[in-house]
């Protein structure tokens, strides 16, 4: 069987600056093309790429995404980017649905104290973006077991669980793919001081606590800030990552302001606290990662936190960064699990300052051992190894037992033309 050409959809600008959907879809393509297999990554405008084996393609419309899709084996497509085209369900083509960011829940924190009518609005359009594309699904991806769970909920309430798919795979381990985020193969390289005196901010001898992603509304900075003043050790510094997000439609993120102001009210001068005022390039992250003392990553106890898969634990990880992070998530308990750092309960800064205080007085021995079973655990998690699943399907695509029959009409592509457009681009 010929290798089979797959179209990523992302609606995240693709580039130097990155958030997670967008580098999601880069690296799972550049696994599958290590895998010999044909490989687009559609982006918006703008977008740029340079990645062997990698095609970068841009689109704006739904037009031009049916031009791109039109010579498309498989698609890739994350849930929210197909429920505002469901057309792509009905073109023959194997769809595989990525629901690792579950944004439903995340817009329930963000939209958390607005008008109730407002609020209403929102979650009902989140709904819409998790719960329609995966009834057009015939491979669903998740990052976790607990992600798992909720798909298989959703496909229960819309009545796909029906005999037709559950006959041919009756554990549905073929139709929902735990895909987690990864890792490089290979860990940052060293690099010139970037959080630290000269080149960065905060005192030379500071003990970095680094927040490595963006102040989500889902998540609990504030409770950082409210820690470090009850830190034994006055050389504890804060460094947050607070620049605009690199996709325009999302920019500010406003919780960066609340913990400004924050800042200003505990009375942490710039020694102890310093905002990062841009998106760190995502090749250059392992500089500012490697400059760091910890990782931090706290949020507030609510569904969105039983679902996540924190992708900044996994950068810490990847640099080898002890890891402190509040109880409640999958990732929060393999840190607990293989004693990567330490977990703290949510919405409590005495244990982030307790935390802080052990980590900063921990001897070489300790951070030794510890960084061992850092190492350890990246190698399990680079993108090779996690991807695999998705690379097993697309070596042999497949509609779902429910979507052989796919309707006919001026949404499908003439098999014809499909065929003409890949000879045409030379993949005959």
């Amino acid at each position: 069987m010929s290798p089979a050409r797959v179209v990523f959809i992302c609606a995240d600008t693709v580039g130097d600056l990155m958030a997670g959907p967008a580098i999601r879809s880069v690296e799972m393509a550049g696994v599958l093309a290590k895998e010999g297999h044909p490989v687009v990554v559609a982006a918006p405008l703008g977008s740029q790429l340079d990645r062997e084996g990698i095609e970068l393609l841009t689109w704006d419309s739904p037009e031009q995404l049916r031009a791109v899709v039109a010579i498309a084996d498989v698609i890739v497509v994350f849930a929210p980017v197909l429920a505002d085209n469901l057309w792509l369900g009905s073109l023959g083509i194997p769809l595989v649905v990525d629901a690792y960011d579950p944004g439903l829940l995340e817009t329930l924190e963000q939209r958390r104290g607005e008008p109730f009518n407002a609020q209403r609005t929102w979650v009902a359009d989140a709904s819409r973006h998790l719960v329609e594309p995966l009834t057009h699904a015939d491979v669903v991806l998740v990052a976790n077991e607990r992600q798992r769970h909720l798909v298989l909920g959703i496909l229960a309430a819309s009545g796909r669980l029906g005999s037709r798919i559950t006959a041919e795979d009756p554990t549905l381990e073929h139709f929902i793919l735990t895909v987690p985020f990864g890792l490089p193969e290979s860990p940052p390289l060293p690099g010139p001081s970037m959080l630290r005196k000269p080149a960065g901010e905060l005192p030379a001898d500071a003990f970095v606590a680094f927040w490595g992603g963006g102040l989500y509304a889902w998540l609990d900075p504030l409770v950082l800030l409210d820690a470090l003043p009850r830190t034994s050790h006055r050389r504890i510094a804060a460094a947050f990552l607070a620049g605009p997000h690199p996709t325009p439609v999302v920019g500010e993120l406003p919780l960066v302001e609340v913990a400004r102001q924050r800042t200003r009210s505990a009375g942490l001068d710039s020694d102890r606290v310093h905002f990062i005022d841009h998106w760190v390039p995502y090749k250059d992250r392992g500089m500012w990662l490697q400059d760091a003392d910890v990782g931090v990553s706290l949020h507030h106890a609510h569904p969105e936190t039983e679902l996540s898969f924190r992708t900044r634990v996994l950068d810490y990880i990847w640099a080898g960064l002890p890891i402190l992070c509040t109880s409640g998530d999958v990732l929060a308990e393999l840190v607990g699990r293989r004693d990567l750092g330490i977990v703290v309960p949510p919405d409590d800064p005495v244990a982030v300052a307790d935390a802080l205080d052990r980590l900063a007085s921990e001897d070489d021995v300790t951070r030794g051992e510890r960084r061992i079973r850092l190492a350890e655990v990246a190698r399990e998690m680079t993108w090779s190894s996690v991807a695999q699943p998705l690379v097993q399907f697309c070596g042999s695509p497949s509609l779902a037992a429910d979507r052989r029959i796919v309707p006919t009409g001026p949404e499908r592509l003439p098999q014809r033309l499909r065929r003409a457009l890949r000879i045409a681009r030379g993949h005959g």
